[in-house]
């Protein structure tokens, strides 16, 4: 993770994520703030803000990265011509990951 790469206290990642975050997931936060239960550690409040996030926009959050739902193989769907097989490419390079 980020945090411990460039050594910053948790703080400074929160402070500068809530910054960047939507007004609507600001709003889901407040609770947490006024009752002084806000994560303190970078990833709990990572893990609370993707949570959040899933809640307020699920439309957004319905998509694949991996797997064969994002190739289109279970859903029927046409196959996203950018999607890569990891192993397609394996195969043409000779090489493993």
């Amino acid at each position: 993770m980020l945090v411990r790469i460039v050594n910053y206290s948790n703080k400074v990642h929160i402070d500068k994520m809530k910054k960047v975050i939507s007004d609507k997931l600001q709003n889901v936060l407040v609770f947490y703030e006024i009752t002084n239960q806000s994560p303190k550690t970078w990833n709990e409040y990572l893990k609370l803000l993707i949570q959040a996030y899933k809640a307020l926009y699920p439309d957004k959050v319905q998509g694949a990265i991996f797997g064969p739902e994002a190739i289109g193989e279970k859903s029927g769907e046409k196959k996203d011509p950018d999607t890569m097989e990891i192993d397609e490419i394996q195969r043409k390079e000779g090489k493993s990951l």
